[in-house]
């Protein structure tokens, strides 16, 4: 008894040094990213009470455990990035101790060994620790689960309990949990296929079938409200062709979102080839079940047709079966060609080649800005150090607003608009009345294909407002635009018609009556097409002086991009409302208008035909800027 205990203190010691290493790289730079919007929503729904967590939860699309124990998490850990993050981080540390535990089960101490090592640094593991959502924690439930059902055995009744609980607990945690249910009874059935006597086929299913069917109990609870919510979740789906489609599983799998594919092939061919060396390691009755519990996930999300990159995260349930097979492959290819004397040293360099290849994955996460989260934390930074007191945000995708407030701190002038409404006459009230209270507005779009798969809200921004500038900021588009009905258009005195090369004419011009500093100063433009136009042209507005670089200015093809020039038909009028953003201009300053269209591709601008024009640039109207 106490040689058992002895051997396993022995063993988790061992263990320490991976478990420590894990946690360092989970917890580095853990909040040097800005919280994006689905880990503003997790920040934001903890703050309420249980009842209304639950209700939350049952208005979203992901079950409520997550939740429950993040809001238990930020009672002692705090609501800043770091701690609500945190939790995730121990999660995804616990999910390595389970990989040394099956590897130590499966093979002995030097496979639970590098399983821990590689589980520690896994890119795919270290990115989902470092994010305030339940994937880490869905993983762990699906390790837990896994190793409690290696280790049970008939009289090990708190091993079957352990798997119910830990079972019905992923179930609670997210709706792609059912992919580890699924692999683990393929695994199970496969071995009772090949079972030697009907008994040992039997038991070892019936078994399965009876702990998974309490697991179900558990979450029967719940079951309506995930019925509900699934049946009614509709997404775009990714197009996508196979072979690209399982290169992307495979490169996630290894090195998670970090790496371009063509940096990502020697790491996945290390990690893969040594997974499979691991597989034909294993008992055949064995092979089966831990093949399932990689590849069943993907085959499914494939099957099912739900494939999305979006949705790979789904996968990191296989993330600590891939280090553990990888771990066994390794250990496999020591013992089959060096002697006994060498093994642990070949063991050790088989190790640090797996762990140097994805060593750029890891930087990238930690230090390349172009692996980085969407920044609303910056984003806020920016629209505050812009924002007037009379000036409103709208946000046109979900959750965007609860991630704004978090790093604003409050909801003033804040509006999430109407999404996926049963009409858009709602949302056209809403924005009138948005409009009429507020002269300038930040918008910021996201996932617009989703959100607004038709362009609806963005044509009646452009239709009724004037877009003065427009940014991108990760993932994230903010455009800022003056209200139409606080402008004050005035036909511009004095113009007459000017043609842009053989095809364009602008026939009409109706400007803001007062510019001041900061503000939207709006133009309102009528093109004509004299000749069909088979070259997209963009509208360029410069204000300054004629010998400077414009002191502002906005580019954009007409009606920001929805009616470009080969679609005018000869004769039709476009109007084309756009604004410039006065901000960097100062009171009482002059400046001159310029106007004229230029080719994206090569640069090059249409001649004016008017003589006061000078290489394209047609001079429209000279503004000094009240105070």
């Amino acid at each position: 008894m106490q040689d058992a205990w002895a051997r396993r203190t022995r063993a988790w010691w061992l263990a320490f040094p991976a478990l420590l290493l894990a946690f360092a790289l989970r917890l580095h730079k853990l909040d040097a990213q800005s919280f994006w919007y689905d880990e503003g929503n997790s920040a934001r729904l903890v703050e309420r009470s249980i009842h209304l967590v639950l209700e939350g939860a049952a208005g979203d699309i992901h079950p409520p455990l997550y939740y429950l124990i993040l809001k238990a998490w930020r009672e002692g850990a705090g609501s800043s990035e770091a701690g609500l993050r945190s939790l995730s981080a121990f999660a995804s540390t616990l999910t390595v101790a389970l990989a040394f535990a099956a590897g130590r089960a499966l093979r002995g101490m030097r496979a639970a060994w590098l399983a821990a090592w590689f589980a520690a640094v896994a890119p795919f593991s270290v990115y989902y620790a470092q994010e305030a959502r339940m994937y880490a924690l869905l993983a762990l439930w699906a390790m837990l689960s896994t190793w409690a059902w290696l280790r049970a055995s008939p009289c090990t009744r708190a091993l079957d309990l352990l798997f119910v609980t830990s079972t019905a607990a992923g179930l609670y945690t997210h709706y792609a949990y059912p992919f580890v249910v699924a692999a683990q009874g393929l695994g199970v059935l496969v071995q009772a296929v090949s079972a030697r006597t009907l008994k040992q086929a039997l038991y070892p299913l019936a078994r399965f079938v009876l702990l998974t069917v309490l697991a179900l109990a558990l979450f029967a609870p719940w079951m309506p409200t995930a019925l509900r919510q699934l049946s009614g979740w509709s997404v775009t789906r990714d197009q996508h062709d196979l072979p690209t489609t399982l290169l992307t599983i495979a490169r996630t799998l290894v090195v998670g979102h970090t790496l371009p594919t063509g940096q990502s092939l020697l790491p996945m061919l290390l990690w893969l080839g040594a997974a499979g060396v691991g597989l034909t390691a294993l008992r055949r009755a064995d092979q089966t079940f831990w093949a399932a519990l990689l590849l069943a996930p993907p085959v499914l999300l494939l099957g099912l047709g739900a494939y999305r990159e979006a949705y790979l995260k789904f996968l990191l349930v296989g993330s600590a079966p891939l280090c553990v097979l990888s771990a066994l492959g390794v250990d496999t290819l020591a013992r089959r060609f060096a002697s006994a004397s060498v093994q642990r040293n070949v063991a050790l360099l088989g190790a640090l080649s797996l762990a140097a290849s994805v060593s750029p994955a890891l930087t990238n996460l930690y230090d390349n800005p172009a692996y980085a989260r969407d920044d609303y934390r910056g984003l806020q930074r920016w629209i505050a150090a812009h924002m007037r007191a009379e000036d409103a945000v709208l946000f046109l995708a979900p959750n965007q607003w609860e991630v704004y407030t978090y790093y604003q701190g409050n909801d003033q002038n804040l509006y999430p608009l109407r999404y996926r409404p049963s009409t858009y006459a709602v949302v056209a009230q809403q924005l009138e009345a948005i409009a009429a209270a507020h002269p300038r507005f930040f918008t910021i779009y996201y996932g617009e294909r989703e959100a607004d798969p038709e362009g609806w809200y963005e044509q009646w921004l452009n239709q009724n407002a004037f877009k003065a500038h427009e940014r991108w900021v990760g993932n994230l588009r903010v455009a800022v635009y003056g209200a139409l009905q606080h402008q004050g258009l005035q036909p511009l005195e004095g113009f007459t018609p000017v043609r842009f090369g053989d095809s364009i004419a602008l026939v009409g011009v109706r400007a803001g009556s007062v510019a001041r500093a900061g503000d939207v100063w709006p133009l309102e433009l009528q093109w004509q097409a004299l000749a069909p136009i088979t070259q997209r042209y963009t509208v360029f507005v410069h204000i300054g002086d004629s010998s400077a670089p414009p002191k502002a200015q906005f580019d954009s093809e007409p009606q920001h991009g929805l009616l470009p020039t080969t679609r005018w038909r000869v004769g039709e009028v476009v109007l084309d409302r756009r604004g410039v953003w006065l901000r960097t201009l100062t009171p009482g300053e002059a400046a001159t208008v310029f106007i004229g269209l230029y080719d994206a591709t090569s640069g090059t601008r249409l001649a004016a035909n008017h003589p006061n024009a000078n290489e394209g640039r047609l001079p429209l109207t000279t503004i000094r800027l009240a105070p």
